[in-house]
């Protein structure tokens, strides 16, 4: 999680006029924003492509305005808990007002609900009427991050049937209403949601982007530009969830792919213990919970991911657990989570963390 003081003219002048609109001075005199997941901060606002990233100000008056620019996610609203109208995506920059509140201390958060790997969605701006700025609140000490495809970006969790175009897709996507988003919650822990739809961990789904994996953009801070790079000094998770492979195996090898059943086999295990020793080297002895789904009988996810497991533990490493969700209805657009799935992984990973205590 890292704090961001960020100049905005607009807020300047704003904040200008409060110091004469008021016998108190506002505490701050600019926003103080604390964010989760992977978020470039400048000038020109917060920048983000992967789901689940979170803006959190706080702030005492009547309202608070948002200045928002993302044309392909919308966002999670949560005023001091409570979830508000959600920030629709929209094609040209705007400003949403929440109005009509008390006079009173409040915290806001925005949720990104949505992953948009090819551009990248902006919040340009927190503004306020006749208010004060109040400092963050300390993060929370517990962290945990979520790396996986479109089972783990919540990818269409709100629809009820399977057959949807694009729009109902995105419209029907909600990073917070996923399982990772619950299982934080229910520990009370900070987030990061670094997944991908149609990703593998070796091979995506039906055999796209030939040369490109999930691993080719998890060290990326956005998935839009190859430069960047997540280094956030200040994430150090307790836990991380792993849910790779359903992609790589889900659609049957076609003609003049890379692979057979076996080679693919090889290389989704030797991928999979590489981006272990990267979390490894980043993370030290983090918890590691590897997951599986067994979309059909002869998937060989499930099989693969535990041999994986069982070899890291076998050479020492004892911070590394399977889990398998199991009894999923997969009822949701194309074939993904429903929201009583979301719950029942949820309570997995709650059930098997009870057992770890990840956050000793």
């Amino acid at each position: 999680m890292s704090i961001l003081l960020r100049l905005s003219p607009i807020l300047l002048v704003l904040s200008s006029a409060f110091a004469f609109a008021t016998s108190t001075p506002p505490t701050l005199a600019l926003p103080q924003v604390q964010t989760t997941g992977r978020v470039l901060a400048d000038a020109e606002g917060w920048h983000a492509t992967w789901p689940g990233i979170t803006l959190t100000t706080r702030f005492k008056g009547r309202a608070i305005g948002i200045v928002v620019d993302d044309p392909l996610s919308a966002y999670t609203v949560e005023l001091d808990g409570a979830i508000r109208q959600p920030l629709a995506m929209t094609a040209e920059s705007h400003t949403v007002w929440l109005r009509r509140l008390s006079n009173a201390s409040h915290e806001l958060r925005l949720t990104r609900r949505n992953e948009t790997t090819t551009g990248t969605g902006t919040i340009r701006a927190f503004l306020l009427e006749n208010g004060a700025w109040l400092p963050a609140k300390p993060a929370p000490r517990r962290q945990i991050e979520f790396i996986g495809d479109s089972f783990t970006a919540g990818l269409a969790d709100l629809s009820r049937r399977r057959s949807c175009n694009a729009a109902t897709i995105r419209n029907t996507s909600d990073a917070t209403a996923a399982f990772g988003v619950r299982v934080a919650r229910q520990f009370h822990a900070s987030w990061e949601i670094n997944a991908m739809s149609g990703m593998g961990m070796v091979r995506n789904w039906n055999g796209n982007l030939p040369g490109e994996n999930f691993r080719t953009y998890y060290p990326r801070l956005l998935q839009s530009d190859p430069q960047s790079k997540a280094d956030n000094a200040n994430w150090h998770p307790q836990l991380v969830v792993i849910g790779l492979g359903i992609n790589d195996f889900s659609t049957p090898l076609h003609d003049g792919e890379a692979w057979t059943r076996e080679t693919l086999a090889a290389q989704f295990k030797d991928g999979y213990r590489a981006l272990m020793a990267d979390l490894r080297e980043r993370y030290g002895d983090a918890d590691i919970v590897a997951t599986a789904v067994r979309i059909g009988p002869d998937d060989q996810q499930g099989t693969l991911v535990q041999e994986v497991v069982d070899a890291a533990r076998a050479e020492g490493d004892q911070h590394v657990y399977y889990l398998e969700y199991a009894g999923l209805e997969l009822t949701a657009c194309q074939w993904h989570p429903n929201l009583a799935d979301h719950k029942k992984m949820a309570q997995s990973l709650i059930d098997l963390l009870d057992e770890l205590h990840p956050f000793k």
